[in-house]
């Protein structure tokens, strides 16, 4: 019987990205005729094929589907013992993959990511702006170690580690010079073109939630924007307004750029945690980037409920 080895999931997987074997061999600087012997090893071993071939490439079969996601925990999980490993004896190597909201980027990041320095000099990291549906599937792959953001509405299908790090609250921001900047309620601005970030799978939601709470209609929303550099230059120079965490109006950022508009209503927002899945242990260097990053926020930190 055939002993599963490294190289054929790396093999695989490289298949599997490229859509193409001649693609993936040269990825790994191998032959073709070594990568499809790999391929047909590992075939071979599971008893089903994993990929179906066309003159154009290849595709994955439904059980290569399954395997593939399989493979990339796998993997994740291999690499994170190593780190580990490494790290508990003194090498300060590896990677850290993490992903931020805009509030956690703007609030917290700037004073945990020199300390980390400090300490970790030559590890490896990586940012993923977003919020928690647009990043999902990486982290429960173990791609990214962990999220700081919004809580989101459901966790699902896989448990996660999660720790409260602040409570949050939002503004609405606008460019300096705004028409509508002097506004003192929501009602005023029901009319104004609005920007949404994505706090929810569905975007209706988050104005609903808000417009609603005060038995105001939800303007109707025609652009979305998933990136902080996005948000910036639309409201910066058009007349859009956004919800925002509050902290995007202190930021010394938009110093000059953006101002929050002064309504008399109060708009709550999801607390900002911490999450990583449970089958996936954070290695030493990202476990102490995440404290430090809850540290950030001044706040004592509780197991969330």
């Amino acid at each position: 019987m055939l002993m599963l080895k490294s190289r054929h999931l790396r093999d695989f997987m490289a298949i599997a990205n490229s859509r193409s074997l001649r693609s993936a061999a040269v990825s790994l600087g191998l032959t073709q005729p070594a990568i499809s012997r790999s391929l047909q090893e590992l075939e071979e071993e599971l008893g089903v094929p994993l990929f179906e071939r066309h003159a154009r490439g290849v595709v994955l079969t439904p059980a290569g589907e399954k395997f593939l996601i399989r493979a990339q925990i796998a993997t994740q999980s291999i690499r994170r013992g190593f780190e580990e490993a490494r790290q508990f004896q003194g090498d300060l190597r590896g990677t850290v993959s993490v992903s931020l909201s805009s509030a956690a980027v703007l609030g917290l990041l700037p004073h945990a990511y020199p300390q980390f320095r400090k300490v970790w000099p030559a590890i490896s990291v990586r940012f993923v702006e977003g919020q928690f549906p647009l990043i999902e599937h990486r982290l429960r792959d173990g791609e990214l170690d962990f999220y700081i953001g919004p809580r989101p509405e459901k966790e699902r299908g896989i448990g996660y580690c999660i720790e409260r790090i602040a409570d949050n609250e939002r503004v609405i921001m606008a460019r300096k010079g705004h028409p509508l900047a002097g506004s003192k309620s929501l009602a005023a601005l029901v009319d104004a073109e609005w920007l949404i970030a994505g706090l929810r799978d569905r975007v209706e939601e988050e104005f609903e939630e808000v417009f609603s709470q005060y038995g105001l209609p939800s303007p109707a929303v025609r652009t979305r924007a998933e990136s902080m550099l996005v948000l910036v230059a639309l409201l910066g120079t058009t007349d859009a307004l956004a919800i925002l965490p509050r902290v995007w109006s202190s930021s010394p950022l938009f110093a000059g750029i953006l101002v929050s508009i002064a309504i008399e209503e109060q708009l709550a927002a999801p607390e900002i945690v911490q999450m990583h899945p449970v089958r996936f242990p954070l290695t030493p260097a990202a476990e102490h980037f995440s404290l430090l990053l809850q540290r950030a926020a001044g706040t004592p930190f509780h197991p969330a409920q």
